[in-house]
């Protein structure tokens, strides 16, 4: 594979949530832009921030303690409130963390992550096409969730706001109900769509090292399996993979100090709102709330599906790199000297550390059982908050 068509299949791990990034004025201008077009830039970047987030957080927070002794109420502002914490976070992260997202994209394009056969283009364009997959998924889901929750108040009771938040202006008229409807509808979007690029980019440079451990895994296990290969040849493929492991796990720290602060909050932040979506789910037994029922099942099902894809992938890199010494001992190892099985054993020891993806506490990581463990402490809670209300 040449380096023109890599950095064409490269680009759709990050491109797309790049433009979502640059909507947001988030994305670094480049040098060669002029000084007055970044003063707009950085003016831009404020109004969104003061205007849209921190001010849909604010009016979050107001109804919140406004109304702290009504459960009923506090469920119904949690069920959004969380979720802007969560987008605050990823908001800043990416803000404050520029260079190292500038770096990772730039760490990626390098020959040393290039294809090198036909068996590793195979894996490489296997990755290519689960991240288009998974993104398009992630985004038809996050879409829908949004157009739910927004517009079935609307439809089927236009009286009232989608979102219980404070108000600042009465909206006893059909001009300031539809300028509070327009404020909350950008707002949620807003959130939508930085969830929908965060979280789609953390899974893509998760489904990227995969992708990677494949590629190393498929290289150790044909190591020497060529029958005229020197001694000297296999010590150099050897060492070829110790440092291509290495270039691996430098990928990986990057991520991981990209993701582990933003999907900590996502994931804490998460288990709330799942235990407000069942405690309001569970209350709607009158045949009038269909309208809320939809609207709770199909955010319930969003923010599950948001976990677990945050979960999988990391859990999935791990799965992955505890695969990588099977592989190196399926090589043909038997037939060579002394001196290279001795580096085999080495490398055997250093790959015997599977991969992990920390979370802000070192230590948990981001996996399948860290999913279980969510959706059941929110059901935990849920029993226990409906018992004591009971």
């Amino acid at each position: 594979m040449n380096s023109r068509e890599h950095r064409e299949l490269l680009e759709i791990f990050y491109k797309k949530q790049s433009y979502v990034f640059r909507l947001l004025a988030l994305w670094k201008l480049p040098d060669t832009v002029t000084e007055r077009f970044r003063l707009l830039h950085r003016f831009y970047f404020y109004y969104i921030l003061f205007f849209w987030v921190l001010s849909f957080d604010a009016s979050c927070m107001i109804q919140f303690i406004a109304n702290i002794t009504d459960l009923n109420e506090v469920i119904k502002v949690f069920f959004i409130f969380a979720t802007s914490l969560a987008v605050f976070a990823k908001f800043a992260t990416i803000k404050l963390k520029n260079h190292l997202y500038a770096e990772l994209i730039e760490t990626i394009h390098e020959p040393a992550y290039r294809p090198v056969n036909s068996r590793e283009v195979k894996i490489f364009r296997q990755t290519h096409r689960l991240c288009g997959t998974v993104r398009n998924f992630y985004l038809v889901i996050s879409l829908c969730a949004l157009n739910v929750v927004m517009l079935t108040q609307y439809i089927f009771d236009n009286s009232e706001l989608p979102l219980s938040l404070y108000n600042p202006i009465n909206i006893d008229t059909k001009l300031r109900y539809r300028l509070m409807y327009l404020y909350q509808y950008v707002a949620v979007s807003i959130c939508c769509y930085m969830n929908i690029a965060f979280d789609s980019i953390s899974a893509s440079f998760m489904i990227h090292i995969k992708g990677q451990l494949d590629i190393l895994c498929d290289r150790l296990e044909h190591l020497g399996m060529d029958q005229e290969s020197r001694d000297e040849d296999i010590t150099r493929q050897l060492k070829n993979c110790v440092k291509y492991y290495g270039d691996i796990i430098h990928i990986v720290r990057i991520a991981e100090n990209l993701i582990s602060f933003p999907i900590s909050i996502q994931i804490a932040c998460s288990v709330l709102v799942l235990v407000a979506n069942f405690y309001a789910m569970s209350f709607l037994s009158d045949p009038g709330d269909y309208a809320n029922f939809i609207k709770f099942l199909i955010y319930q099902l969003c923010m599950l599906s948001q976990i677990y894809i945050l979960c999988y992938f990391p859990s999935e890199v791990t799965a992955k790199s505890e695969e990588v010494p099977y592989y190196l001992y399926c090589s043909n190892w038997v037939y060579w000297n002394r001196m290279n099985r001795k580096l085999t054993l080495l490398m055997m020891t250093r790959f015997d550390i599977p991969i992990r993806i920390r979370s802000i506490n070192p230590t948990y990581t981001f996996n399948l059982a860290a999913f279980t463990s969510i959706v059941n402490s929110s059901y935990s809670y849920f029993a226990l908050l409906k018992r004591i209300n009971s």
